[in-house]
């Protein structure tokens, strides 16, 4: 009998963010170690147009520039499936987080819905995403996002100081203070040594305040997935603002503690309210000094309680969040997607190679700035006076 043909799966991204490894690459790995399908994944600058012709399905990882718009197009003409691949409503990110500065470019605003327009279909770990940009005609592909590497739960001793940390980056700062900078103030008070509080990441304001312990931010996945999986914390927090940006965002938060095998407390606000739905054991509370503080003084107080929860959620991320399951899940959506044979080659790469130079070029200019002209000349005079010689 003749073996079912593969999809051949290229993800093409700029940079593998914690977004694009969580929302395709991490999922797309295992499928291909199973033997579901083949997949490459090639930053955008490195491509090679045996690449693009070796594909039938492309994902493109949160791209934005010129050169995306332009390699996409020929991608287009060519007749590959394209799916993009979006975790953060992009286009609309308050000011004040940093990303804001970047995608509030019109260019770069411009190059998002050129790629979304010429796109088949939209991925994304959000509805609520989905159902803004997966329109007219563009296929809704809803993705979860994986527990990475799950610890197994171990019993913390209930006599030792209950651990509470909120872990997130920099921009996650305001959110901290705004939200729970009263509640952990008053909570240190009451319960003095039998709480220790730390914050790994953002650095709120009072943080010398609650005498809160803080561990620098790891930019690279699994430096940050590693440094949270030896905490130890009890209980992680999980304050959300109540805004429109906001609520496209994932409850991953939940999956990264449950994997690090720590209870959550999570704002009552989308995305978390999604959680109650799916039965997952998360504690939700109004975001109130009152709620606040009332849910974290009762498993404070309550320690078998807390240690229920944090085996429940060490069970979840194993389970319900486990790679297995959520490639699956991704497998599910792939193949509904027309298995493309002998279409047309990707044969104008002139973008490919101009983008591959143009990022090099770049690069040197970060470093050397006016001076590149004049480091180049050097450079060739070097060259030609060693082959003179």
């Amino acid at each position: 009998m003749q073996q079912k043909q593969a999809h051949h799966a290229l993800l093409i991204y700029c940079q593998m963010i914690p977004s694009i490894r969580l929302c395709g690459h991490c999922q797309l790995t295992h499928l291909a170690q199973e033997g579901q399908l083949e997949y490459r994944a090639v930053q955008e600058a490195r491509l090679h147009p045996s690449d693009l012709n070796w594909a039938d399905v492309v994902l493109l990882g949160r791209l934005d520039s010129w050169y995306a718009e332009r390699l996409v197009r020929r991608l287009h003409a060519a007749g590959k499936y394209l799916i993009y691949i979006i975790d953060d409503d992009l286009l609309n990110i308050p000011q004040g987080i940093s990303s804001a500065v970047h995608y509030g470019q019109k260019e770069v605003r411009t190059h998002i819905f050129s790629l979304i327009a010429m796109s088949d279909a939209v991925l994304s770990p959000s509805p609520r995403l989905l159902m803004k940009y997966a329109t007219q005609g563009r296929r809704a592909m809803l993705i979860e996002e994986p527990a990475i590497d799950p610890v197994p739960y171990k019993p913390h001793a209930l006599d030792k100081p209950v651990k509470i940390g909120f872990a997130g980056s920099i921009d996650r700062t305001g959110d901290i203070e705004s939200l729970l900078g009263e509640v952990l103030r008053r909570l240190k008070c009451i319960y003095r040594e039998r709480i220790q509080l730390e914050f790994f990441g953002a650095v709120p304001s009072f943080a010398q305040e609650v005498e809160a312990k803080c561990i620098p931010y790891q930019n690279a996945y699994d430096a940050y997935r590693q440094t949270l999986n030896s905490l130890d914390w009890d209980v992680g927090l999980a304050p959300m603002p109540e805004t429109p940006f906001h609520a496209c965002k994932h409850y991953n938060k939940f999956i990264e503690y449950a994997a690090a095998g720590i209870m959550g407390i999570f704002s009552a606000t989308e995305p978390y309210t999604q959680l109650q739905a799916m039965g997952v054991p998360a504690i939700l509370c109004r975001n109130s000094v009152e709620a606040w503080f009332d849910a974290l003084e009762y498993y404070v107080e309550h320690p078998q309680k807390r240690e229920t929860l944090r085996r429940r959620c060490s069970e979840t991320a194993c389970t319900q969040f486990s790679i297995t399951r959520v490639a699956n899940g991704l497998m599910k959506e792939l193949e509904v997607v027309p298995l493309i044979s002998g279409g047309q080659r990707v044969t104008k790469v002139w973008a490919v190679q101009a983008g591959k130079y143009g990022h090099a070029v770049l690069d040197k200019w970060r470093v050397y700035g006016m001076r590149l002209p004049l480091v180049a000349a050097r450079k060739l005079t070097e060259k030609l006076r060693s082959e003179v010689r």
